[in-house]
């Protein structure tokens, strides 16, 4: 396949993916979906446990909500949590009636447990959607990386262009009348367990045609995860399920509190452990056989940086069916923000894998309702994008391991100050140009190339993010503004490629901004646009 024309293209396979890949084939549209990797066995989702936050109508519910708010900074919105609560709730219903076998005692669909979530085998409930997905009639083509967006000449989204890496890097064309993004997030290639496909495709790509992202400040979510060595491939190394051992240092005191103790502990220069009874059996027993465990039945651990994967901040939402801020282009799981149900914290409580679901559902419907009244499109061309130059003048790894060097450390994500958001600042911006013109190439070198532009571009959006926010909310520590401002509990946007710009939502006043020496003589007026959320929120 070199081209073709569909109504419905999506990009990615993961959770998101494949949930609005089913929602756009039920609602009567042809549907392509295309995967960086394999549908349904790639990504965070296939090395592990996955939960969903999933609680039936009631108090509980009404509980939770309550409860996300304040955890979330009060930046998250109680119609939202509800609507991805209820929407939810019915896929698991749905996943149940394809006969998908909930693991564990009851941890299926009609769980009442304390915990209110479902628990799912990440590689089992992929295979599922997979099979779910071309059982609803969804052309699926596996290993063809998107490299740019299609659009017309009104600058409406109207398909992609990639490559084939099984077919000698070949390129494809796909046009459409929509297109969902579900590439999911930016872990830096951290080597976080299945994140290497986490690379910031997506972002960039919908930033190139004039998507506005939100909530990137919040980006600095970090994992545990076992020591590897080089010769191991750490995308299938479990991590989730040591956030839940029991942490001792290297002499053997308990780490109590917080897992900020235990980086606050690792940035220290201290080893630290999970105790290996505490973690699954299944898990225990593949540390086991990789030699992770020590003479002490322990294993050691280092901080992995997850960003938006585990983060928040993604693109910008600008309907109720996560339509983004350029037609005919939809979002859906960890390529979205989430501060609609997460606000300022981590999606570690089920949300991000309910996310995923409800997000896609609504994605999908909105992408085939957009295809169906838009008609056949016209001329299109293809969207110039940093790292596509012909000829290679940088070699991509030089720009990964700068994009590294100022992200994985804890003391540059997990730790912020003005000072070291500047230095950070002013080295990735000195490397953009460069990135943009000089990386490039054919087949692999093209795809290599693109990938390091977007983990380029992810950075510079992130620290200009964190330096607009002068205090500390959620997962956005600033040790030069320690405590949460009153004052600052408004949503952050941003954008931009040669100069990134970041405002307040436009529904809320800048006054915050203007207080920062770098934003106060650039700062844009925000143009007024309709507010798609719910002009009455949930009372608290």
């Amino acid at each position: 396949m070199t081209e073709c024309e569909t109504d419905v293209l999506v990009l990615g396979g993961g959770p998101a993916g494949v949930w609005a890949a089913v929602s756009a084939a039920t609602a009567g549209a042809r549907v392509v979906l295309v995967d960086k990797a394999r549908c349904g066995a790639s990504g965070p989702t296939a090395c592990g446990t996955t939960s969903l936050w999933n609680i039936p109508p009631g108090p509980a519910r009404d509980d939770a909500v309550r409860r996300a708010y304040a955890h979330g900074g009060g930046l998250a919105e109680p119609e939202w949590m509800l609507r991805v609560l209820d929407e939810t709730h019915r896929r698991v219903e749905q996943l149940a009636q394809w006969g998908y076998r909930f693991p564990g005692e009851g941890s299926g669909p009609d769980a009442r447990g304390p915990s209110l979530r479902v628990y799912l085998d990440g590689m089992s409930y992929l295979r599922r959607m997979r099979r779910s997905v071309l059982d609803a009639g969804v052309h699926v083509l596996d290993h063809h990386p998107a490299l740019q967006l299609l659009v017309d000449r009104d600058g409406a989204v109207t398909g992609a262009v990639g490559v084939q890496q099984l077919n000698g890097f070949r390129p494809w064309t796909i046009r459409a009348g929509a297109v969902v993004v579900a590439t999911g997030g930016c872990a830096f290639l951290s080597g976080g367990a299945g994140t290497d496909v986490d690379t910031g495709d997506g972002l960039l790509l919908a930033v190139e045609a004039g998507a506005e992202l939100s909530g990137m400040e919040f980006s600095s979510a970090y994992g545990l995860a076992p020591v590897l060595s080089a010769s191991r491939d750490a995308a299938f190394a479990p991590g989730l399920a040591l956030h839940f051992a029991t942490l001792y240092d290297e002499s053997g005191a308990q780490i109590t509190g917080h897992r900020a103790a235990a980086f606050a502990a690792i940035a220290d220069g201290r080893r630290i452990y999970a105790a290996l009874e505490d973690v699954p059996y299944p898990v225990r027993r593949w540390l086991s056989r990789q030699g992770l465990v020590d003479r002490t039945r322990r294993v050691p651990l280092r901080a992995v940086l997850e960003g938006t994967v585990r983060g928040t901040g993604g693109l910008r939402i600008a309907g109720a069916d996560c339509a983004t801020t350029v037609a005919g282009l939809y979002g859906a799981g960890d390529v979205m923000t989430r501060e609609p149900i997460t606000g300022a914290v981590s999606g570690f409580g089920g949300q991000g894998g309910a996310w995923a679901i409800a997000s896609g559902v609504w994605a999908g419907k909105g992408a085939a309702r957009f295809a169906r009244g838009r008609g056949r499109t016209g001329l299109v061309r293809e969207l110039a994008g940093a790292g596509l130059n012909p000829v290679a003048r940088i070699d991509p790894r030089a720009v990964v391991g700068l994009v590294q060097e100022h992200t994985l450390p804890l003391r540059r994500s997990y730790w912020r100050s003005a000072g070291s958001l500047r230095d950070s600042i002013a080295e990735l911006d000195a490397m953009w140009p460069g990135a943009e013109f000089d990386l490039g190439g054919f087949g692999a070198d093209r795809l290599r190339a693109r990938q390091a532009a977007a983990l380029l571009a992810v950075a510079r959006w992130t620290k200009y993010s964190a330096l607009a926010r002068t205090e500390s909310r959620g997962m956005h520590r600033r040790t030069d503004h320690p405590g949460a401002a009153a004052d600052w509990r408004v949503r952050l946007t941003s954008g931009g490629l040669d100069t990134v710009w970041v405002r307040s939502d436009p529904r809320q006043p800048a006054a915050q901004l203007a207080a920062v020496p770098e934003f106060a003589a650039v700062l844009p007026e925000p143009e007024a646009g309709p507010d798609l959320t719910a002009a009455d929120p949930v009372p608290l």
